[in-house]
């Protein structure tokens, strides 16, 4: 007993002599019991000792969960010391759900059209809600929210899409050119319809004949097909009986139609 009193540490051997401690940095590699401590060095970055002890040997170092970052090394006298934080777009899991506790997973990206109510923090992910009527969100995001929608275009505006939960009103300006006759540029003539004389007076009254559009409404294409199909049937004579014109009178075919059929 009184051995046991004079012995610093309190640790006695079965032999009746206080044991030795073994330093920070330093392991009981036998500790003390019935012989003397016996303390041998911890490995760098392997295992550690960060307390003075006669029977505790070194301890492996710890390893921080995947993707957080280590602060400090392990090193023979201190374990390793992981960052109280995961990088930013990932969380860290607390082991109540698929993901084992302690691990960095990184955080729901809400697809466009949805916007985040809740940012991804230690222990939960990120919250996606669709975008009500009056918001909208046109990129993925882990931390972006809906943004409210452009409520009307202004007085020189005209407005080509409303909003949407993927994107904002669109507007454009009156004064673009693309949407109004330059100032100053002729009317053009409407298409005229030539007159079966006119065309028979004419070889190639058929194909000088170029249509064009009264204005630039697309409608106005119906009319101009129109035309250049009744100038077209009135240079085309109607097919007559053998040895008789098609006016009705008898008389002889001309050479170009008996050519015509002489190829065909």
């Amino acid at each position: 007993l009184l051995a046991h009193q004079g012995c610093e540490n309190g640790e006695v051997a079965s032999s009746g002599e206080c044991c030795a401690l073994c330093p920070p940095g330093f392991g009981a590699r036998v500790p003390c019991g019935s012989t003397n401590t016996i303390c041998e060095p911890c490995q760098e970055s392997v295992t550690f000792s960060s307390t003075a002890s006669a029977t505790d040997p070194c301890r492996p170092c710890s390893t921080c969960p995947r993707q957080l970052p280590i602060r400090d090394s392990c090193t023979a006298t201190h374990d390793t010391l992981c960052a109280t934080g995961c990088p930013r777009g990932h969380y860290l899991a607390l082991g109540n759900g698929t993901q084992p506790r302690g691990t960095c997973v990184p955080c729901r990206v809400c697809e466009e059209g949805f916007g985040v109510t809740q940012e991804c923090k230690p222990g939960s992910d990120t919250e996606c809600q669709k975008c009500p009527e009056g918001l909208y969100s046109e990129v993925k995001s882990s931390y972006e929210p809906c943004l409210l929608c452009r409520r009307e275009c202004g007085p020189k505006e005209v407005m080509i899409q409303p909003c949407t939960p993927l994107s904002d009103t669109l507007c454009m300006d009156k004064e673009l050119h693309i949407l109004k006759r330059p100032e100053g540029a002729p009317q053009k003539d409407p298409p005229r319809r030539m007159a079966p004389l006119e065309a028979e007076g004419s070889e190639n009254a058929s194909s000088e004949f170029v249509p064009s559009l009264v204005d630039d409404h697309p409608n106005n294409i119906i009319p101009v097909y129109c035309s250049i199909l009744a100038a077209v049937l009135d240079d085309v004579p109607a097919e007559a009986p053998a040895g008789q014109s098609p006016d009705g009178g008898v008389g002889v075919v001309p050479r170009r139609r008996e050519t015509s059929r002489r190829q065909r």
